[in-house]
This record gives structure tokens, sequence and C-alpha cells, in this order.
């Protein structure tokens, strides 16, 4: 059952060194050369600029700026979590199920995670858990191409999220590189980082393979597979969180773009406190999909779908809001927590849950926060209902 909304205001701000997130690792672990460049500036980077150079500033004509509908801090009330069977629990070993927003891919909207913005999808829009999605490898920059400032970028918005009292899925966005071993000891090293600095920290979960997809980086007559390719890969990676981490959820993801989901679950990793990820997107996924969810958690196997969509698979096009209910409610059945895909981005995505490229908003309003409903997608205003558990009313297009 998702939080009550209540009235009281909490806000905690949280500061960061000018260095990031190595300056708080020991020293033989910091790497030889440290960003400088904080990423939760009031300016624009040029990434950002280049995305939106089709906004125009505009007179303030637009509606009310949202408040705060949900102050009680989730990770405060329901601290550590754990995974009991299928099902996710919080530290009285209640059922719990997180209902959040993905962001946008971060190496597309680098500026766009500051303690404004995140306040309001924690409060504005009653969001429980942010998953990050860091690509790894990008068309142009990406965490291999730039793995300290894309390192330093996921330490600062995860202190963000936690300031208000969020949970954060530190997302390994693995899409392009769809084997996870093409950059696996990138992958290890960056979650034995993170796991050093949040390893004591109830707030962090780790989503090590986000898509596994197409074929073996190293032998393209070979599909990426869950027991030849993914598991060992999981298995390794696991093993290097958890010299750090004994506790915080460990998500996997499952071959197919991680709809795979049964398979990986008639030959599960051994461990705990793992959870397995599933990701739909309405308008092309339905009951097939929803009976692989069925079939792992007969098995045994938690689920977390750390994606999901209102659209087709591409993202793009109409949305399927009947369909996603369906969805919605099959994932309130059976206590399976989700992430929205996405908030953040400047891509002409239907599934986006703001109207990044309008001017409805002055590129500093967008950056600000709090934003009004004419900002939001209809995608959008169908998400932050079910996050906020209240009525979705549906708007003309």
């Amino acid at each position: 059952m998702h939080r009550k909304i209540i009235s009281a205001v909490l806000i905690l701000s949280v500061a960061f060194s000018v260095f990031g997130c190595s300056n708080r690792l020991a020293p033989e672990t910091v790497p030889s050369e440290v960003a400088t460049n904080p990423t939760t500036s009031a300016e624009p980077s040029e990434t950002s600029e280049s995305l939106l150079q089709t906004t125009e500033s505009t007179e303030e004509t637009h509606g009310p700026l949202s408040t705060a509908q949900v102050t009680d801090r989730i990770a405060d009330i329901d601290g550590q979590l754990s995974v009991d069977g299928t099902n996710i629990v919080n530290s009285a070993g209640e059922v719990v199920q997180l209902k959040g927003m993905s962001t946008y891919a971060l190496n597309m909207c680098p500026d766009m995670f500051n303690s404004d913005t995140v306040q309001t999808i924690a409060q504005d829009w009653g969001a429980d858990v942010l998953r990050l999605a860091m690509t790894t490898k990008g068309d142009s920059d990406d965490y291999n191409v730039n793995p300290e400032k894309y390192f330093d970028m996921v330490c600062n918005i995860t202190d963000l999220a936690i300031a208000q009292g969020m949970y954060v899925i530190i997302d390994w966005h693995i899409l392009y590189d769809g084997d996870p071993n093409e950059f696996k000891d990138a992958s290890i090293d960056f979650f034995s980082r993170i796991s050093a600095i949040y390893g004591d920290t109830p707030n962090v979960m780790y989503e090590i393979c986000n898509e596994p997809n197409g074929m073996c980086y190293d032998d393209d007559q070979r599909e990426v597979d869950w027991d030849g390719c993914i598991k060992p890969y999981a298995e390794d990676v696991i093993d290097a969180i958890r010299e750090n981490d004994p506790d915080n959820i460990i998500i996997v993801g499952t071959p197919n773009w991680s709809q795979d989901v049964d398979i990986a679950s008639e030959d599960p990793i051994d461990g705990d406190n793992i959870c397995y990820t599933c990701h739909f997107y309405a308008g092309s996924h339905g009951q097939e999909l929803r009976d692989k969810i069925v079939t792992a958690n007969d098995n045994g196997c938690c689920v977390f779908v750390t994606e999901w969509g209102t659209t087709n698979d591409t993202g793009k096009g109409m949305l399927y809001l009947d369909e996603a209910q369906q969805w919605l409610d099959f994932l309130d059945e059976r206590n399976i927590s989700w992430c929205n895909w996405s908030i953040g981005g400047a891509a002409a995505e239907s599934s986006n849950a703001l109207r990044f490229n309008s001017d409805v908003l002055t590129i500093e309003e967008k950056y600000a926060g709090h934003w009004p409903d004419e900002f939001i997608s209809k995608s959008g205003l169908f998400v932050r209902a079910h996050l906020l558990g209240i009525e979705y009313i549906p708007t003309e297009d």
C-alpha cells in the first residue's frame, strides 16, 4: 500500500565537495584523474543547451507551480530493505512496494537533477525511489568515455535523493553494449567503489546490467544468454559489491532486453537480497510477459520492474494507458515494485514524463522544478497520479 499524503514539510539540504565522490574513498582506490566539475550547477551544460536549442524564453503564462504533496520520508520509515521470498520487505519484515521514476539516460540530461528537481520528484510527485540510468556505452559521451564525470554525477544525485529520504537504484545502464561482459572490469571497478561509499546506507540498491541483449561481444554467433553470459557476469559483480555491502538489494538484468525473467528464475543466483528485473512497454508487451513474471514468482524469485513505459518499446508514438493500467493492477496484486521510464530527457519520446522541448517554461524554470501541469506530458500526469495514489483524470491531447 502506497504511503499516505501528509501535510508536514521536512526539507533537508546536502552539501557537496567540488571533487564529488572520489574524495570519500580510501586513497588507494582513488582514480588517477578526478572530475572537478560539479554536476548539479544551475547553468545548463553544453550538452543540455544542444538538446534544448529549440526552446525559447517565454512570458510566465503557465499555471501554478506544484507543491509538496508527500513529505514523509519513505527510507526513514521502512529502513533497510531485504528480499523475503518473492517480496521486498522493510526493516520490520513488512512487505513494501516501491513506486518511482527512472531518469532518462544521464549522459543526455547531465544538469537536470539538482536539489529542486529531486525534491519535486520526491515530494510533489510522491516517488519512493529514483533510478539513475547511467549509460555505459552511448553514441558519444558515456561512462566508458568519461568515467569519473559520471561516477561523481551518480554520487551527487544519489546524495540528493538520500537527502529527500528516497531509495535510489544505481543502474549500470547497458544498452548498445548488450553483452555485460564487454565492460565487466569497468563494472566491477564502478560497483566496488560505489559500494565502498554507500555500503552502510540503506537507501541504495544496485542494478548491475540494465537490458542484456543481442550477440556476445566476442562471439557474434552466440546470443547473450543467462547461463553462459549474464549469470557468470552477475556473480562476479555481486561478489565485488558484497565485499563492501552485505545487505542492500542487488537487481540483475535478464535475457532479451530484461524480458526473459522466467529463464533466469530457473537457475537463480545463489545469494541473499537479489531481485531480477523485467521491463515492459504497454503498447508492445502484454499477457505473455506477465506470465513470465508469474513463472519467476512461482520459482521463488523476487521481480522488480525497474523500467516500464506507457508507449510501445520505442518510447515513441501513441500512449497505451488502458494497457498500462492493466499492468499496474497486475504489479499491485503481486506487490512488485516499479520505476517509470522516464523523466528528464529532452528527446522527442512520448513516454517522457515532461514536455522538455516545449516553450512552456524557460530553461531556468525547467531546472527549478515544481513544474506546472502544462509542462507535464499526458504520460507524466498518468504516472504522477499513480505515484500519489490519486485518481487519474484524462486530459485532452
